[in-house]
């Protein structure tokens, strides 16, 4: 996956829009737009940075031929997850049990959307 679809995708995942992302990662959304058609090829390391940081992905994901990050990757790059996962640490049994049947439940309800 080239940059302009990894932007792309990974702004619509999160459910963010070109000028969204553009406030948050100090971009314009004009170059935010020409990145997602193809028309930037390279970005300098400052704005690689701070798209990356916007979107919640790692630099090497965006600008390396990986299509997707691994899930320690994921950690680094996602302050969300990582608290997610501290306080699973920190939950008994019970609960984490009652965790992951709750996020298959919602996982459940995010296949039944995309039908």
């Amino acid at each position: 996956m080239a940059l302009d679809e990894k932007v792309r995708v990974k702004r619509e995942e999160l459910g963010m829009t070109q000028s969204e992302l553009a406030k948050k990662s100090g971009l314009t959304q004009a170059t935010i737009s020409r990145i997602e058609n193809g028309e930037v090829k390279q970005l300098k390391s400052e704005a690689i940075k701070a798209l990356a940081k916007a979107l919640g992905v790692t630099t090497d994901f965006l600008i390396g031929d990986m299509p997707k990050m691994k899930f320690d990757e994921t950690l680094t790059a996602d302050g969300d997850a990582q608290v997610i996962f501290r306080g699973y640490e920190k939950l008994s049994q019970e609960k984490r049990d009652q965790l992951k049947d709750y996020v298959k439940f919602l996982l459940d309800q995010e296949k039944s959307k995309k039908k």
